[in-house]
């Protein structure tokens, strides 16, 4: 079987290949930033499956750069499956912010939600569309998009935490969570679904506040102490010890 992932380079993306990797008869295709479109074009014939994960996601890019890269990208995608005459599942990393549309950002996502929805209805095949929240875990960049990867960067690098409201709700998913459900969709290529929209299984309800909380739990930790932590708390901890592996993580400001 062969695997299309866009936007492979990415947080999401290279989760996604290292994941894939460990499961036998995968082909995987890469599609990102360094990739030409002619290159794609000859490949996609190959194609069964498809992760579209490229877009832009930095709040302080203009509606322009959303534009071109969340929504144009995505109909390109689309057109040129079409013109190849294949007919191809379909999954697609939205979020949470495609629904509220309050911002430039979910306005894009939203339309290109509508370019594969409609995608799918037409050939009717199968379609994931994930409206996912604010994701976190190994290999996120600081200063980039996810405030926990900024936070962790800083405590590890005694750069300061700053937070306005310690009381503002968040609503994190874990990226090997995500990782495993959309190997789930993979496997179910060939069941239709009743509505394209979903949303992760697992889900985690936090504030700020305690988020920067458990930061400083983990810092003042003895070495080689590994607490008995469960859920959210332990997959922050797994993430924290990874940052601290990988010292070498620029930062993105």
């Amino acid at each position: 079987m062969t695997v299309l992932i866009t936007g492979s380079q990415g947080f999401i993306g290279s989760n996604m290949i290292k994941y894939l990797n460990n499961i036998n008869n995968i082909n995987i295709i890469e599609f990102n930033k360094e990739t030409s479109w002619q290159e794609l074009e000859k490949n996609i014939i190959m194609v069964d499956f498809i992760y579209h994960f490229a877009g832009e996601v930095k709040q302080k890019n203009s509606n322009k750069e959303f534009k071109k890269a969340n929504v144009c990208l995505t109909k390109r995608l689309i057109t040129l499956i079409e013109e190849k005459k294949k007919k191809i599942p379909f999954l697609m990393s939205s979020s949470i912010h495609a629904e509220l549309q309050t911002t430039a950002y979910g306005i894009s996502k939203r339309e290109a939600e509508i370019y594969l929805e409609t995608y799918g209805k037409y050939n009717n095949i199968p379609i994931w569309i994930y409206r996912l929240p604010h994701i976190f875990g190994e290999g996120c960049k600081p200063n980039y998009n996810s405030v926990i990867s900024t936070w962790i960067y800083n405590s590890i690098h005694d750069k300061e935490i700053i937070v306005f409201d310690r009381n503002t709700p968040m609503t994190y998913a874990y990226v090997q969570d995500i990782v495993k459900e959309f190997v789930e969709c993979l496997k179910n290529r060939h069941h239709m679904r009743t509505s394209c929209y979903i949303k992760p299984k697992i889900s985690y309800y936090t504030t700020l506040g305690e988020v920067i909380d458990f930061l400083k739990e983990f810092k003042n930790l003895q070495n080689n102490f590994i607490p008995p932590y469960t859920d959210f708390k332990a997959k922050l901890f797994t993430t924290y010890l990874d940052y601290i592996k990988r010292d070498d993580i620029p930062n993105y400001d």
